[in-house]
């Protein structure tokens, strides 16, 4: 979590509000105080350690009320706030006190709130839900109905059944033989489809709620002025006689199905509503993404980065645990961290504990390390992002499919039509030489590639999101920040050096306006490592695994100005980055 800088005397309410339930630590420090520019990299180090911690810096010169109005009269001090009350704070530069006190309010602060057991409750009933799919006589329903024999038969490889292989070919049964996407029912009378508009809430009937129906949409049919009903149905085995709805009946019919061919399966549940499956596959050692309305498996990052979709949490739910799975999904981990204000992240991790305790005190040991082992893999796996990307996957890019277009608009999930760019590997002359060198010069808006000069910052990008190059000819600059309106930004080189051995890499970062310092983080990804690169903008790394590098920046605020230079100094460098091979 990145320390934010308090602008002005204004703004204090408006950084409180955006912490929301999070332990916030203020920094009140002066810049002639020599103990404060001591204590600050220990504090930027903190943010980096604790990120369910929010810290935000204060200059008493600059924000004077905000000072008074907190009782300063020292610096450095250090002002603990829970949910915008005082609970602690300290003088002076000890480091360890400091963290020490972090450590204790966080001990303090795991207790949740009203708001916060709101917001788990509900996880309680869903970590209970896939018993249902557990049911004997419901599994050899779903049998009953499945081309069993056809599917197993055309998913053996080498004699014996790939899992893999049988889960992609019963979701394309799924979806195109099996069950139907439901916009609005259709009159049962004359066929018509009812009308969109005007739906509305009914009583539930005894027998919709013996099929364990949460609810009931009433419509009226166009042609013969009749209520047509539509009961979102929770039982699974009720939807295989329906066989139609929107994605919460896809995903929980389907779950039974895959149960009834012995796949292990999870429930997965976004937040931001949304359902699907993951699949564990033995061949694989790992869970495999699964959306059954989509007919789409192994892609990931298919919501945020096709859809569109701000994800902030989504939990996966199996027969016997529960997992946080949002960094499966997501590729930008700290925008998406800064969307997570609906539960501190000590309360939630406690909560998940909680409920695997009582399902871990069920199991034998064998089964106990197996889970703990499979654990462990998946934490490797969240920890870089680039772990969830699926090269040459062009589904990744698309946007929803199923449903109606203006009911996919209305819920910003038809995706924005931007696809990835180049990915940049080294010419036989490079691989020769044994070195790769890309630099980048803001004021020309041209990279240099040994004797090869190409023109705009966009042509090399990997990716990009909500950023643009500004020409202030007033001023005589050039920079890159966010697109008007925009509050956040985000950058992506990629690099595939293949089988090449990289004995160590170069960085070099130059032209972060002074102001931006705190707004802009950059990293750099290698195989299952990502590595923050300083504030110096200077970074090395040697060892290196894998042959895919990925060099990301984020623009954390409108006020961010990236490859700030002159427009007239001549040849510089604002982006350096070059790889030596053995």
């Amino acid at each position: 979590m990145v320390v934010r800088e308090l602008p002005d005397d204004l703004t204090f309410s408006q950084f409180i509000a955006d912490a929301a339930t999070k332990l916030v630590v203020i920094d009140f420090y002066a810049e002639w105080c020599g103990p404060c520019r001591m204590i600050s990299p220990h504090v930027e180090r903190l943010s980096e350690k604790y990120l369910q911690v929010v810290f935000i810096k204060v200059n008493v010169e600059i924000c004077r009320q905000t000072s008074i109005q907190l009782g300063i009269n020292a610096m450095p001090t250090f002002v603990f706030l829970y949910n915008g009350s005082e609970v602690d704070r300290m003088m002076g530069s000890n480091v360890e006190m400091l963290e020490t006190k972090i450590i204790q309010q966080l001990k303090e602060s795991i207790i949740a709130t009203s708001d916060e057991r709101i917001f788990l409750e509900k996880f309680v009933e869903y970590s209970q839900r896939m018993q249902i799919y557990e049911d004997e006589i419901s599994q050899t329903l779903a049998r009953s109905l499945i081309p069993c024999d056809r599917l197993m038969e055309a998913s053996r490889v080498n004699g014996k059944t790939n899992k893999f292989e049988l889960l992609k070919l019963l979701l394309n049964w799924f979806k195109e033989d099996f069950f139907v996407w439901t916009d609005v029912p259709k009159c049962e009378l004359c066929g018509q489809s009812a009308e969109k508009s005007g739906v509305m809430e009914g009583g539930l009937t005894e027998e919709e709620q013996k099929w364990g129906a949460y609810r009931v949409e009433v419509y009226k049919c166009r042609k013969c002025d009749t209520n047509v009903r539509f009961p979102r149905y929770n039982n699974p085995v009720k939807l295989l006689e329906t066989r139609c709805g929107r994605c919460g009946e896809w995903a929980n019919c389907f779950t039974l199905c895959s149960r009834s061919l012995g796949l292990e399966t999870r429930w997965v549940y976004d937040v931001t509503d949304h359902v699907w499956c993951e699949i564990w596959i033995e061949d694989l050692d790992r869970w495999v993404h699964c959306d059954p309305c989509e007919n789409v498996i192994d892609t990931p990052l298919l919501y945020e980065k096709g859809w569109g979709k701000n994800l902030n949490y989504i939990f996966a739910f199996g027969l016997d645990h529960v997992r946080d799975v949002t960094w499966r999904y997501t590729f930008n981990h700290f925008e998406t961290l800064r969307r997570r204000n609906s539960c501190r992240e000590i309360v939630l991790r406690d909560f998940i504990r909680e409920l695997n305790v009582r399902y871990a005190s069920l199991m034998s040991e064998e089964w106990k390390k197996e889970m703990e082992r499979r654990y462990m893999k998946e934490l490797v796996e969240f920890i870089s992002p680039t772990m969830q990307v699926r090269d040459g996957n062009k589904v990744e890019e698309q946007g929803r499919k199923t449903g109606s277009e203006e009911w996919r608009k209305q819920r910003g999930e038809i995706g924005d039509g931007k696809s990835s760019g180049r990915v940049l590997m080294p010419t036989e002359q490079e691989i020769s030489d044994k070195v790769f060198c890309l630099e980048y010069d803001c004021a020309k808006d041209q990279y240099g590639r040994g004797v090869d000069l190409i023109k705009s910052w966009e042509s090399l990008i990997s990716k990009q999101e909500n950023v643009r190059r500004v020409v202030d000819q007033m001023n005589n600059v050039a920079y890159l920040c966010c697109e008007e309106g925009k509050t956040s930004g985000e950058l992506c080189w990629s690099f595939d050096f293949g089988v090449q051995h990289i004995k160590n890499i170069e960085f070099r970062l130059d032209g972060v306006k002074k102001e931006s310092d705190d707004l802009i983080r950059a990293v750099i990804c290698c195989g299952d490592i990502c590595t923050v690169i300083p504030p110096t903008g200077e970074l090395e790394l040697k060892m290196i695994e894998g042959s895919k590098v990925d060099v990301k920046i984020y623009l954390l605020s409108e006020d961010a100005q990236l490859f700030l230079i002159n427009l007239y100094s001549g040849d510089c460098v604002n982006f350096h980055i070059k790889a030596y091979f053995s």
